[in-house]
């Protein structure tokens, strides 16, 4: 049945670490963050509401940039006004609701109902009308108030009543008008009772209106309003201004908008209604969205920013959100949310520069805060603005909510326009000074590891704590996120208990990890000696130097660094002890070519062994250890993948809305970046894992068949052309080998079948 309308307008509001897009494959799992991109503090989510805004990015959702607006000019939120904020406020019923649930449930107590239909293949019906907003016809107020009748009615007169049968297939067939056009309940016989007569008219009249006819509704509605025996009667005086203020919205004639306000001022000040005089106002305000946006946008912005803000925060909200969405800069608050929202859009140059634009001059105008933030965030260096903006922004105190953004924008300017000293000792005061937020610490730390003067600063500066968990790839939505460090009782969503549970940092404070800005300059700008000079840092924790180690002596291996590799060797031997026949071998090798043997022999045991360095966790699972959902050693398409022509070309976060450019740490010089690029072309044109540790040991196992490792060697390589990049040959080749030669060892019965690659099938 049609009752109060309490949600007037809907709005879907889309709720940063590094993410490289060509060179790291998404989350397939749990991942390390360094930064939150929305906003989200999954230990205290209302910090941001109190004047915590940290760094402040596009990425965050409206509701955190119309806060940081408001803190910012000195307004505040008490903790239910935050929590307004941050709950859901009237999405549409996309999928099936506890509202229609519970209406579903309670009809089948009626003896002799039919199956309810479930016609919502097409989602339910919307007003054609161009507002920019979700208006269903039926929200799941029509469900509850349909129970709470049909509650009524049951227990009225039972639920083996064959009357309250006929009403409830009657009310079927008013709700199917929710998704389309269906026929209105059949009439009634003439010695039905008035109850039911009455239920009937009010329900055909509801019919109507979920129809989106609502000057027949609003026809119908007003009939029943002047019966005074239905039970209908003052709700249908109230959908009657309902009706009118829909009818208005959707032709917007000067006449229906009048007749709209008339029933309006009806309602609020009717004495029989006052049940629903609370209604007026809503009505009201859906009446002005549609008939005056400017003049509601202006009346919104008041309401949003006065020292007593409204009980209805989150409607008022999504309202303005909604007028103030395409740009139109109606005023000052809807232009500042969307000139910055639009540096998160890609391809719409022009919007960007408007934008842009816009910022500026309403900074040279106002000259307060939150246009001075907007300014630095829009700024790229050697712009005529930049000096005045970078000098405003060190008037602002370090007890301001905004300090942080201006530091951070203000720094990224100054290494933009090679004023490096004064940014580094800016840095500095900043790194060790007061104890940072995590997310904070760890974007000032990318800028400093940039102006890194030596090795050492940069290992420093590369380490990241994490920040938190998370599960989900989607940067936009509330995040399944957990906050570090993990507890003992922490469950885990799916299976990332085993991705989790035997990394012991994550269970101390201060877990550190590289971001993707340091695994870049290693990938792309380091030689290889500095990199073996990384892994033998002090600096690095356990879990560091165990990934770094293996992905340093890994690159040295394949690119025919004997020097290197034996050097990093020992390193790596102590975080795999498992394995110590086979490093005690590998150290022990004469000759160039025995030691690739022995490291293939190696390689092959640890899956998570890749010379291509990776951020956050890296391989999800333990090195030595086939994961479940993960991508196992290296393959020629992840070489193919570290190609960029230039380090300038390097995107470090595609989906944060920072301007976070790679740039080679300040202490690598031309020469070592011009060897790293050699090292990395040599790198690209080898074969993946499989095929290259493949002929290693197949070249081997032929030219030394009686040695007893041979068996168990083929049998990894036909395992690794299974779970890493797959290759016929390889595994074919491999398989025979092991079957024609070695019939009778156990190796061979463990290793039934070869693997063809999908491309060859």
């Amino acid at each position: 049945m049609v009752r109060c309308f309490s949600c007037l307008l809907t709005l879907v509001i889309v709720t940063c670490g590094l993410v490289p897009p060509a060179w790291a494959t998404g989350p397939l799992g749990p991942e390390i963050r360094f930064f939150s991109r929305s906003g989200q503090d999954p230990v205290d989510d209302l910090v941001f509401f109190r004047g915590q805004l940290g760094i402040l990015r596009p990425t965050f959702t409206d509701n955190r940039l119309y806060a940081a607006y408001r803190i910012m000019l000195g307004g505040r939120f008490s903790e239910a006004q935050a929590r307004q904020l941050l709950a859901r406020c009237c999405d549409a019923p996309e999928t099936l609701s506890d509202a229609e649930t519970s209406w579903n449930d309670l009809r089948k107590r009626v003896a002799g109902v039919p199956p309810a239909h479930d016609p919502r293949y097409g989602g339910y019906r919307r007003r054609q009308e161009n507002m920019q907003l979700f208006d269903v016809s039926c929200f799941p107020n029509a469900y509850r108030n349909s129970a709470a009748t049909l509650r009524a009615r049951i227990a009225e007169h039972g639920a083996n009543s064959r009357l309250v049968r006929d009403w409830v297939i009657g009310q079927d067939a008013v709700l199917l008008n929710c998704y389309e056009d269906s026929p209105l309940p059949e009439e009634l016989p003439r010695n039905a009772p008035a109850w039911l007569k009455a239920d009937l008219a009010y329900q055909i009249a509801a019919a109507y209106f979920y129809r989106l006819d609502y000057a027949r509704a609003g026809q119908l509605f007003a009939e029943i309003g002047r019966d005074a025996s239905s039970p209908w009667q003052k709700t249908a005086r109230y959908l009657v201004a309902r009706c009118a203020v829909h009818a208005a919205i959707e032709d917007k004639t000067p006449k229906l908008i009048a007749d709209a306000q008339q029933a309006i001022d009806a309602l609020a000040t009717d004495p029989q209604l006052a049940d629903y005089r609370a209604e007026a106002p809503k009505l009201a305000s859906l009446l002005a969205f549609a008939a005056r946006p400017q003049a509601r946008a202006r009346e919104l912005e008041r309401a949003l920013l006065a020292a007593e803000l409204p009980a209805a925060l989150p409607f008022e909200l999504r309202d303005f959100l909604l007028l103030e969405r395409t740009g139109a800069r109606n005023t000052d608050l809807g232009a500042w949310i969307y000139d910055i929202d639009v540096l998160t859009t890609s391809g719409r140059e022009q919007d960007v520069a408007a934008a842009k634009a816009d910022a500026l001059s309403r900074w040279r105008e106002q000259r307060n805060l939150p246009w001075l933030v907007a300014a630095l965030m829009h700024l790229s260096p050697g712009d005529e603005d930049v000096a005045a903006a970078v000098a405003a922004s060190r008037a602002i105190e370090a007890g301001s909510p905004a300090y942080y953004t201006l530091a951070w924008h203000r720094l990224r300017l100054l290494i933009g326009e090679n004023k490096q000293e004064e940014a580094r000792a800016e840095l500095d005061q900043i790194l060790d000074g007061r104890p940072l937020p995590e997310g904070v610490e760890n974007l000032m730390r990318y800028h400093r590891m940039k102006l890194a003067r030596d090795l050492d600063e940069f290992v420093r500066y590369a380490l990241r704590r994490g920040e938190f968990v998370m599960y989900l790839p989607d940067p936009r939505t509330k995040l399944g996120a957990t906050a570090l460090p993990l507890r003992s009782t922490t469950s885990f969503p799916y299976d990332f208990g085993a991705m989790l549970k035997w990394r012991t940092e994550l269970f101390q404070p201060n877990p550190q990890y590289f971001d993707t800005d340091a695994t870049a300059a290693m990938s792309f700008v380091m030689p290889l000696p500095l990199m073996a000079r990384v892994a033998q840092s002090d600096r690095l924790p356990p879990n560091m130097q165990r990934d770094v180690a293996l992905a340093v002596w890994t690159r040295a291996v394949l690119l025919d660094d004997t020097e290197t590799a034996t050097a990093l060797a020992p390193i790596v031997a102590r975080h795999f002890p498992q394995y110590g026949a086979g490093w005690k071998a590998y150290q022990g090798a004469a000759t160039p070519q025995q030691k690739k043997i022995e490291a293939a022999l190696l390689l092959l045991r640890l899956p998570g062994a890749s010379p291509w360095f990776a951020s956050g966790l890296g391989y999800p699972y333990m090195r030595d250890q086939i994961g479940l959902v993960a991508t196992r050693w290296w393959s020629r398409e992840d070489a193919d993948n570290q190609g960029a022509p230039d380090a300038a070309d390097i995107t470090l976060c595609d989906d944060c809305a920072l301007p976070l450019q790679f740039a080679p740490p300040a202490f690598l010089t031309s020469q070592d970046r011009e060897r790293a690029r050699n090292e990395v072309a040599r790198l690209r044109q080898l074969p993946g894992a499989p095929a290259y540790l493949g002929a290693i040991i197949i070249a081997w196992a032929n030219a030394q068949p009686r040695d007893p490792r041979v068996p168990e060697a083929l049998h990894l390589v036909v395992r690794a052309t299974r779970y890493g990049e797959m290759n016929t040959a390889t595994s074919k080749a491999a398989y025979t080998l092991l079957h024609n030669r070695y019939r009778g060892n156990p190796w061979t019965s463990k290793t039934p079948l070869w693997f063809t690659a999908p491309k060859d099938e």
